[in-house]
């Protein structure tokens, strides 16, 4: 019986980390996510101000 609630227990805890890990991805997810907007945004900027800068220099 023992060796049955060792394992029992032992299952519970592998479920309860993998939601851990779970979640942990989601948010890191989501951050990439939002990174990837931000440097999107920097480059389009990027771009902008160099064009502007050509435009000027013309």
């Amino acid at each position: 019986m023992d060796t049955l609630e060792g394992i029992a227990r032992e299952i519970e805890f592998y479920d309860r980390y993998m939601e851990k890990l779970r979640r942990q991805i989601d948010a890191a997810q989501r951050e990439l996510a939002r990174i990837s907007r931000l440097k999107q945004q920097k480059v389009m900027e990027l771009a902008r101000l160099k064009k502007a800068r050509r435009v000027t220099a013309v």
